[in-house]
């Protein structure tokens, strides 16, 4: 079985989705704002996603080795075209709506996957989080009245957000609980 056709059938067998936003706060962002093409494979989150109780045990080797030929099998093909791939800039759009049936609301907040509640990692400069107050090591604990423990709280509280609609968010800085007001926007 040559290298294409290897990517062919492990396609077929793990299901891969394209994320249609590139403008996520991930490690392809660097790529993305540096007008560099990339290609990001990413198996989901868990639990211990990011923490320090992510531990070896844990990983699927069976799947990983699927996933690894998968990723080897493209890179192969890439390799092996004529003319290098250009990067294409892809717009981003403001949408009605908000929650998971339309457009996600836009907090501007950059996960830290290690802490308990939702840490922040960063925030983007100029969106709302920023507006907020909020920086990079704040915890939110609370949003919209939903307490936060972990991503998926986090993930699930955005739900209930509208974009526009201011939304009260309590942090923990430094060992000090406080509090700030967050108006969520639109992805654009």
């Amino acid at each position: 079985m040559g290298q294409s056709d290897r990517a062919v059938e492990h396609r077929r067998r793990l299901r891969p989705a394209a994320q249609p936003d590139p403008y996520q706060p991930t490690d392809v962002a660097t790529f993305n704002s540096s007008g560099v093409p990339s290609l990001t494979f990413f198996t989901g989150t868990h639990a211990d996603y990011h923490k320090p109780s992510d531990t070896a045990d844990k990983i699927d080797y069976e799947d990983l080795d699927r996933i690894v030929d998968f990723a080897a099998a493209i890179a192969k093909r890439v390799g092996d075209l004529a003319d290098a791939p250009q990067f294409t800039k892809v717009e981003q759009q403001t949408q009605p709506g908000g929650g998971r049936a339309g457009v996600r609301v836009f907090t501007g907040t950059i996960p830290d996957y290690s802490t308990e509640a939702q840490g922040l990692s960063g925030v983007i400069g100029g969106g709302p989080a920023e507006q907020a107050g909020l920086q990079k090591g704040d915890v939110i604990v609370e949003i919209a009245g939903q307490t936060i423990a972990n991503i998926y709280d986090y993930t699930y509280a955005l739900d209930v957000l509208k974009i526009g609609q201011p939304a009260k968010v309590v942090y923990v800085r430094n060992g000090q609980r406080r509090e700030t007001t967050l108006t969520p926007a639109a992805r654009k």
